[in-house]
């Protein structure tokens, strides 16, 4: 199966605990709950990101992949085809959780599990489109087949997410701070009344962000 793998998760609140006390109106001179409210802040990053598709802070991933170029086949085979990240194109691979701001390399695995560097000559990163791609240049192509194991052939290393919590954009730093309060105040997903939804203003706040993909389980 191919798909994402975190080299280096995020460490960088997008909300600080003073911001998110100061959202909820809790005196900061109060300190008995601020462990706890990180740790919502923890959980409610993790729900946006999920929910957008997107890294929120800076992290590391690894994209691994068990076969190019993709194939126009029709229906999708797993550890394959994870569209619309990876698009049937031999041309280029679309990185999942946007926004990427850099890729460290490029790595292919013959059938001894040897790991090989793909030439940064032979590629050119594209940031400027939503989602990044590594696109190959004219006249240059990937490792046949015969050069790479079945599974988990080729492995791209990338860091992404906005930056900093300076760096976040205002209606993501809000969403969080809302889902985050949503779960301070209620802390049992289920009460005798009702069922605690989450706020559909989170919702509205986040699609903008959101990247729509068909396939919710690999490559992202």
């Amino acid at each position: 199966m191919s798909g994402i793998k975190v080299e280096t998760a995020w460490t960088t609140k997008a909300v600080s605990v003073a911001d998110l006390k100061t959202h909820l109106r809790i005196d900061s001179g109060f300190t008995d709950d601020d462990t706890y409210l990180g740790t919502l802040i923890d959980s409610a990053q993790n729900l946006v990101e999920t929910y957008t598709n997107r890294a929120i802070t800076t992290q590391t991933l690894s994209l691994y992949l068990d076969r190019l170029p993709f194939y126009s086949d029709l229906k999708l085979q797993e550890g394959i085809f994870t569209a619309p990240d990876l698009e049937y194109n031999s041309n280029y691979i679309v990185l999942p959780k946007p926004p990427v701001a850099s890729v460290t390399a490029v790595y292919y695995y013959d059938d001894s599990d040897t790991q090989n560097t793909f030439s940064t000559a032979k590629y050119y990163v594209d940031t400027i489109s939503d989602q990044a791609r590594i696109v190959l240049r004219t006249g240059e192509s990937w490792p046949t087949v015969t050069e790479t194991r079945n599974a988990n052939a080729y492995q791209v290393l990338y860091v992404t997410g906005y930056g900093g919590a300076n760096d976040v954009p205002p209606p993501i730093v809000h969403a969080i701070k809302l889902l985050a309060g949503h779960l301070y105040e209620n802390r049992e997903a289920v009460t005798s009344l009702s069922v605690n939804s989450i706020p559909y203003t989170i919702g509205a706040l986040l699609q903008p962000y959101k990247v729509q993909r068909l396939n919710s389980i690999l490559g992202g």
